[in-house]
């Protein structure tokens, strides 16, 4: 418990003292105060760079006037608890200060490598083009069947359902009557599958059936004996430039920036003098 108190004081004191260390006394008289705990000042100006922090899905909950009316109180109540902690000395504790080392090498090191991607690490209209053309088969949805499964622990109970199905009874509801599935209760829904994702027997048994609501033969595998209903059946497609250059964008940005990294790390290294003593990590004796 005590551990966890600690993290939670960790995270509110570190962006505390990262976003909030601009909420002092105003340095310009055009500031306006917005809000004030003791000697502590948030501008106006302050709350509109907390809230250009936020992320994406925030700020859009954040855009109307009670969003923003709790977003401010949310910045006076972390304030209030950071004075508190202030007080207990847990600004001097010295997991909470190594973790704000921790996160200050992490932002520097952000901020070095965002300098060094700068203007490098752009996508062009012709590299999405050419990725898409030469892994065109990477962008190839197979086919999908959507089924249901029920599974029992012994051929006499498959038996006896398959007899029961093929008398016309409903194949969810002996789903969940009867199977041991944890899809029971969704009547044996499966939801769609592709080839690779289940195991081969219950594949071949599954992809072999053609028409809709037709019913497979019992099949046997390490779960169970299996009765699989086919209930719909969609055809491999293409997936488009325009269905994928958003992933392609990112993949080839990342490739672009890893190559970037590496790179430099290279150039530093030759740069700096660089002593290592991997032995110690088995507990060996560095040399002398």
């Amino acid at each position: 418990m005590a551990k966890t108190k600690v993290a939670c004081l960790v995270v509110l004191l570190v962006i505390g003292a990262l976003s909030m260390a601009c909420c002092g006394k105003s340095e310009s008289p055009e500031k306006v105060e917005l809000a004030r705990v003791n000697d502590t000042v948030l501008t106006l100006e302050d709350f509109q760079r907390e809230m250009e922090q936020l992320p994406m899905y925030l700020k859009s909950i954040m855009v109307s006037a009670q969003g923003k009316k709790e977003f401010l109180q949310r910045l006076i109540d972390r304030e209030l608890l950071l004075r508190e902690g202030e007080k207990k000395g847990l600004h001097k504790d010295e997991r909470i200060l190594a973790a704000v080392e921790q996160f200050k090498k992490g932002l520097i090191v952000q901020a070095l490598l965002a300098d060094r991607y700068e203007g490098k690490d752009e996508v062009t209209q012709e590299e999405l083009e050419w990725y898409y053309r030469e892994n065109k088969d990477k962008f190839l949805v197979g086919e999908r069947i959507r089924v249901r499964n029920i599974v029992v622990k012994t051929l006499e109970e498959a038996e006896e359902i398959k007899k029961r199905l093929e008398a016309g009874e409903d194949f969810a509801e002996l789903a969940k009557k009867y199977s041991i599935s944890p899809n029971r209760e969704l009547g044996g829904d499966l939801g769609y599958i592709r080839r690779g994702q289940t195991g081969e027997a219950f594949e071949n048994a599954a992809f072999a059936l053609k028409e809709l609501g037709d019913i497979s033969d019992i099949v046997k595998t390490s779960f169970g004996y299996h009765i699989i209903g086919l209930e719909e059946r969609k055809e491999p497609y293409q997936r488009t430039l325009d269905d994928v250059k958003d992933e392609i964008k990112v993949f080839l940005q990342e490739k672009k920036r890893q190559e970037i990294r590496t790179a430099y790390l290279a150039d530093l290294k030759r740069k700096y003098k660089i002593a290592v003593h991997e032995e110690l990590l088995d507990g060996e004796e560095p040399p002398q």
